[in-house]
């Protein structure tokens, strides 16, 4: 095989895997991961075609007969077989909870990207290709962070401090997952509205870990957040 050959097969490669990533996180349904997870499969396979002699496809999966560069080969079927594992794995997620709810939850979101980052550090993807997958992630929870500290709203809070809670969207306009304010603006604008304490501050103490060491300081809280009082 040509060069150009392998590395559009390795382009390809890198493509459908950007979106097989992209279906898991916006919940796309199964029937898109199955042609997606297909295609990626046949991508890899095309990135040692000249290494394979003949492919045989029985009820245990794919089985290559290597006659050279035998240890590369050997590598490519080891991805390939990690690729499978964690699309299976996704796939009964998927399948499982179809129609039983709305969607997936911030623990079963995490644990799935987590299978993705635990994938691609097997196959030596360098940390800052890693990081770049794991962008929209780190983006929306930044965000989510953000209106959970604007939810924390004591039960019976002062004057100045409710008027600091319902003018949050006048202090921060425009907020988006583009558009996330930093946190330091955030605290500065509680301390002149007279939010120094509660549960405000420990949420942005929450905030402040996940931006310094991508970790969730109260991850039950976090993981649990929508079924708990704002």
């Amino acid at each position: 095989m040509r060069d150009p050959t392998r590395i559009g097969a390795l382009l390809a490669s890198a493509v459908l895997f950007g979106l097989f990533v992209y279906l898991i996180i916006v919940g796309a349904g199964v029937g898109q991961y199955l042609a997606v997870g297909a295609l990626l499969v046949f991508a890899v396979i095309a990135t040692r075609i000249d290494d394979i002699t003949t492919v045989k496809f029985s009820a245990t999966g794919v089985h290559a007969a290597l006659e050279k560069k035998l240890r590369e080969a050997e590598a490519t079927i080891t991805q390939l077989q990690r690729i499978a594992e964690l699309f299976g794995q996704i796939s009964v997620l998927q399948i499982s909870m179809s129609n039983r709810w709305d969607g997936l939850s911030s623990k079963e979101k995490r644990e799935a990207i987590s299978k993705i980052e635990k994938e691609l550090r097997a196959i030596n993807l360098k940390d800052d290709r890693i990081a770049e997958v794991l962008s929209p992630q780190r983006g929306y929870d930044r965000l989510d962070y953000y209106y959970w500290v604007t939810q924390a709203i004591p039960t019976n809070p002062t004057q100045n401090q409710l008027e600091g809670f319902t003018n949050f969207p006048h202090a921060f306009l425009d907020v988006s997952y583009y558009a996330v304010p930093p946190i330091s603006a955030v605290e500065i604008y509680l301390t002149q509205n007279d939010i120094v304490t509660g549960e405000a501050i420990e949420r942005l103490k929450d905030w402040k870990q996940y931006e310094s060491e991508f970790r969730h300081r109260r991850i039950d809280l976090w993981d649990n957040r929508h079924a708990l009082p704002k």
